[in-house]
């Protein structure tokens, strides 16, 4: 045996064995940290790293995610991860699983170390759905009520100037000044005046003519014609009117105009809106908000991750050569779980033991060519957990479904609304929740409804200084043991919308109603005294034209009807006497 021969190779062995023995694990465990701490933005820790090769597997264990926008929390942390790949497909460069199982999975975990990573830059402020709630609930501004109402009436002044109103009587006037010259300019008696002398004079040759088939056949052309020229100044004299009318009725708009300087005398007021829609928003928004955005961040990463298209499976990394691909009747993706069994806890105080499977786990949905799907069941006492999801990545657009249904939770301790406005504090509440999502492309839409039973309510109203209107917030409390909490949503993934709505509010809108209903009288009443006593000189001043201009129009057809319907009374009479008289008067 030649010992130059086989010890190099003897030596090649060993350290090949010794790599993977010592070196691989670690090296393969460090790996995978920098790979999730990139992910996450976040440290991450894995308590212990095994592979094995006959057959091929791999048992990770203690493995913590660390939360890019909490210290000390873990967004998701496991105890153990076991699978076993099949070895044909490892030939192919593919990892392909049967059955995986996860053990121990738990959200939102605290952690003893910070999980902040160097040099890494944190997302500063909320996101603009939560600022925009958390905003609108605070600009809720119950405190200023009182303040506002008592001194709104001695001390507001209104510029006449800055009234949409006002501007508009002025604008109206030298309108209807332009309208009036046209009307009276249109209408002009002297035509038919002129019009029935003319008959009266053909009526005078006509009473000298000697022919009487001719003297009779002049007459009934003279009493048609006067029928004629009297009906003309009839149906000019109803245009008349009906235009005039018509310039009049465009001072309905300053009633309009009024009403929004009412309301935009009282949004200086800054009283509140009290309708339900912006109750419920102030009340249940911040939490549904933060709640949305932590659900609109998980899709977001899972999308980001998730390949779309098929592009690339069949590329060559080097071109050396020519490889041909031969068909083959089933191709697998070059990542692929088909089963992956789970475990794990939902919640800290009271946690609720859940399992479940997860089928289709793969980085190339469509070679595989079916969904990934989610099942997840859970009980413990009254509490019944139920979640189905599915995520279709297998066409050119992503479509996910998805199913929740939570019943029994304890919630303990939940706050609505805001410390700037009103707070209300639930404790001692168990939960049902129900909700649903489909999200297609970047589109989302979704519904849900969070229902609170066995609850007490205890509203923090210090910041309501009007005394009536915080006993009555306190009332529409007291005995409450139960609320309904419902939310809506639409829009994108990066730019989502929602719509909120609670009986709690209803039950505020009633309370602030009964003790606001008449402060608000008063201030309306005060707002509007302020707007009309700007705008009455000028509207006065329209009025007074208008009547003026309507009296002036109105006597002058009035004076013009009364002689035409004489003369034509007159020349129908000689015509055909004692028989003809005209149908209508003018």
């Amino acid at each position: 045996m030649r010992w130059s021969y086989v010890a190099p190779r003897l030596t090649l062995l060993v350290l090949v064995w010794a790599f993977f023995f010592f070196a691989f694990d670690p090296l393969l465990k460090w790996g995978m940290i920098k790979g999730m701490e990139k992910a996450a933005k976040a440290k991450a820790g894995i308590a212990g790293l095994e592979t094995g090769f006959f057959p091929p597997r791999l048992l990770m264990t203690g493995v913590a995610v660390g939360d890019s926008d909490a210290e000390f929390r873990n967004v998701v942390e496991f105890a153990e991860l076991s699978f076993a790949a099949e070895g044909k497909p490892l030939l192919e460069k593919k990892l392909v699983v049967d059955e995986a199982t996860l053990k121990g999975l738990r959200f939102g975990t605290p952690r003893g170390t910070s999980a902040k990573l160097p040099f890494v830059k944190k997302e500063e402020g909320e996101s603009k759905l939560a600022a925009a709630m958390s905003a609108e609930a605070k600009s809720f501004a119950l405190d200023r009520v009182t303040d506002v109402k008592a001194d709104f009436a001695a001390d507001y002044k209104v510029d006449p100037d800055d009234l949409e109103s006002v501007r508009l009587a002025k604008e109206l006037e030298e309108t209807y000044k332009r309208d009036y010259a046209d009307i009276a300019s249109r209408f002009d008696d002297g035509k038919y005046k002129a019009e029935m002398d003319a008959l009266k004079a053909r009526y005078n040759r006509a009473k000298d003519e000697k022919n009487f088939i001719k003297q009779a056949k002049e007459y009934a052309d003279i009493a048609k014609d006067a029928k004629k020229v009297m009906e003309n100044f009839k149906k000019d004299k109803e245009t008349a009117e009906r235009a005039l009318a018509e310039a009049k009725g465009a001072f309905k708009k300053i009633e309009e105009a009024r009403k929004r300087d009412q309301a935009a005398v009282m949004s200086k007021m800054k009283l509140p809106s009290l309708d339900t829609r912006s109750i419920a928003r102030m009340l249940a928004g911040p939490m549904i908000a933060e709640k949305t955005e932590q659900a609109m961040k998980w899709m977001a990463i899972a999308k980001k991750y998730m390949p779309a298209g098929t592009k690339g499976v069949l590329k060559n990394e080097a071109p050396r050569g020519r490889e041909v691909h031969f068909p083959k009747g089933k191709a697998r993706p070059t990542f692929l779980i088909r089963k992956l069994q789970l475990t794990g806890e939902m919640g800290l105080d009271q946690p609720l033991d859940y399992s479940g499977t997860i089928g289709g786990l793969t980085t190339q949905p469509q070679v595989y060519g079916r969904p990934t799907t989610v099942e997840i069941q859970g009980s413990k006492g009254q509490r019944r957990l139920d979640f189905r999801g599915s995520l279709d990545a297998t066409g050119d657009t992503i479509r996910t479904d998805s199913r929740l249904s939570y019943s029994g939770m304890a919630v303990g301790t939940m706050s609505l609304g805001s410390q700037s406005s009103l707070a209300v504090e639930v404790t001692g509440a168990t939960g049902a929740l129900e909700a649903s999502g489909v999200t297609e492309g970047d589109k989302v839409t979704g519904k849900a409804a969070f229902r609170l039973s066995g609850a007490a309510f205890k509203p923090s109203a210090a910041n309501i200084k009007a005394p009536q209107l915080r006993s009555a917030v306190e009332a529409s409390f007291a005995g409450l043991s139960s609320a309904v909490i419902e939310a809506d949503i639409a829009g994108t993934l990066t730019k989502p919308e929602l719509a909120v709505r609670t009986d709690l509010a209803d039950n505020l809108s009633k309370a602030f109603s009964s003790a606001m209903g008449a402060e608000l009288k008063k201030a309306q009443d005060a707002a509007r005294a302020r707007v009309d006593e700007a705008l009455k000189p000028y509207k006065d001043k329209l009025d007074s034209m208008a009547s003026e201009k309507q009296a002036e129009l109105s006597g002058k057809l009035k004076a013009s009807g009364d002689k035409l319907s004489a003369e034509g009374e007159s020349i129908l009479k000689g015509a055909v006497p004692g028989k003809t008289k005209l149908p209508f008067r003018l």
